[in-house]
Formats: structure tokens, C-alpha cells, sequence
């Protein structure tokens, strides 16, 4: 049993498939960890074959949002605000776990040195919408927008995915007393919020990855075997908890050998 640690995950029939095959790897590992499930409403749930394997969290309530998925996952956090979890990790369905790594020890490790060595992972953009969801979403902190804006180099640092989106249960209360998310639209990404939380409030600390990468976009883009860069990741204290498919696909060995238990993106090749 995972016992520290929860999924919580926004879903909706078209993707009751990956969260099937997610069960079904799980059960044949003999792996236990708890699954949060955010269905829109009872109709949804009831189309889900396997309710045994997880725990719903039904929403049944009409939003305004324009970012269903991202008000799905705050509605799930604040009910797991009070629950026994020290950590939770929200993300979408599209993912698959390294079942070695995947053990109670190695995700606790993990989650934690994310909050001890307190650093966030960007790459330095130009794209004009990704400025635009940086930039909407420090909106949420309207008193610490400016501070937001100069150490994200005008809102260019970009950091969505880079990590392992997973929030601290303790922080949950505290995080939504300070932002109000009733009027959410798509540029508000609910990761890069609570990392904005993090930096204002924890201590942590923005890295700009680009010219250790070349990349110009989060680790999200990540997908190079050049050991002389993995290593200067690993130099600067990223732990690869997780990375997209496309990269596992590339450097299996690599991934695995650094304790890295979650894969996503794993509907693009």
C-alpha cells in the first residue's frame, strides 16, 4: 500500500480506458495506492466499469468555468483537504507507472525532495500564449503579480509539467483561501498556480533549465539522450519522478535507473 500518497485524477468517458489499464497494471503488481476519481456527475460515474478499484468524487454542480478539467481537479483537492495523504498527485488520465519504482519508499523519497531542495524547473519561452497562461495564471495572486512578473522574466519562464504535479495536503486550505477559482478560464493552469504559491509562500525557487537543455519550452519538451545534459539536470537537483512518454520511450534505463515511477503523455508516440 502507497500509504502517504493519492491520485487524484479529473476523467471522463473517453478516457475510462487508461484509467482500466492503469488498474489493471496496478492489480497484476500486486501495487495498492488510493485513486481519486473527479466525474463530472452520477451519469458519468455510472459508466465506469471498474468502481471497486477506485474512490469517486462526484462533482453534480453546474460551473461557469471555462477550464472544466482544472476546476475539476480544485474541487477534488479540497475534498481531500482534511484526509490522512501527506502528498497528492493530480494529473490527468494519460498515465503509466515503472512498476519496480513504484514503491511506498521510493515515491515518498521522491515527493519529498521536491519540497526539501524547493525547486521549479522552467524553460525560457517566446510563445505568446504559453507568456499568456503564465502571466493569467499570477493573476490569481493580484498583490504579488508584479513580484510573480520579474522573477518569471515577464511571465517567458515556463514550468508546466517539468515536475511531478503534486500538491501537499497541509498546503491545501491555505492555497485556496488565497486564490479564488469560481471564474477559472483555460489559461489558468492549476499547476503553475500552486507553484506560484509555493514560491510566494515556501521558499521555493524558480531554474531556468534552457541553457543547460537548449530547450525553449518546460521539461515537458524533454527528449534527449545526451548524458552531458542528464547529468547537468541531475547537477542541479531534478530527480525525473516523472517524463513524458516520449522521452521513457528514449531513455528507458536512464529513467528507471534515477527512480522515475510515472510516465504521462502516454497517448503520444
Amino acid at each position: 500500500m502507497i500509504k502517504n500518497t493519492a491520485f487524484l485524477i479529473p476523467i471522463y468517458p473517453p478516457h475510462y480506458q487508461y484509467i482500466y489499464n492503469l488498474i489493471n497494471k496496478l492489480k497484476v503488481n500486486d501495487i495498492k495506492i488510493d485513486i481519486y476519481l473527479v466525474f463530472s456527475n452520477n451519469s458519468d460515474y455510472n459508466e465506469f466499469n471498474m468502481k471497486t478499484e477506485i474512490l469517486p468524487l462526484i462533482m453534480n454542480e453546474t460551473t461557469q468555468s471555462k477550464s472544466i478539467v482544472v476546476y475539476k481537479k480544485f474541487f477534488g483537492l479540497k475534498q481531500l483537504a482534511d484526509t490522512k495523504y501527506d502528498y497528492i498527485i493530480s494529473c490527468d488520465s494519460e498515465i503509466d507507472i515503472i512498476p519496480n519504482n513504484f514503491t511506498n519508499e521510493n515515491i515518498n523519497k521522491k515527493i519529498e525532495q521536491i519540497f526539501y531542495n524547493k525547486k521549479i524547473y522552467a524553460g525560457d519561452t517566446t510563445g505568446i500564449w504559453v507568456t499568456k497562461i503564465t502571466k493569467t495564471s499570477a493573476e490569481l495572486f493580484p498583490e504579488k503579480y508584479e513580484y510573480l512578473k520579474d522573477i518569471t522574466k515577464d511571465f517567458s519562464l515556463y514550468f508546466w509539467w517539468s515536475d511531478l504535479p503534486v500538491y501537499r495536503r497541509s498546503d491545501i486550505n491555505e492555497f485556496f483561501n488565497m486564490i479564488n477559482y469560481d471564474n477559472i478560464i483555460w489559461e489558468h493552469f492549476d499547476y503553475i498556480i500552486y507553484q506560484y504559491y509555493l514560491i510566494l509562500f515556501h521558499n521555493f525557487e524558480i531554474i531556468n533549465t534552457t541553457p543547460i537543455t537548449d530547450i525553449k519550452w518546460s521539461l515537458e519538451g524533454l527528449n534527449t539522450n545526451n548524458i552531458n545534459i542528464l547529468n547537468k539536470l541531475l547537477d542541479i537537483k531534478y530527480g525525473f519522478s516523472w517524463n513524458s512518454n516520449i522521452f521513457y520511450n528514449n531513455n528507458k534505463t536512464f529513467f528507471e535507473s534515477q527512480g522515475g515511477f510515472l510516465i504521462y503523455h502516454i497517448d503520444r508516440e
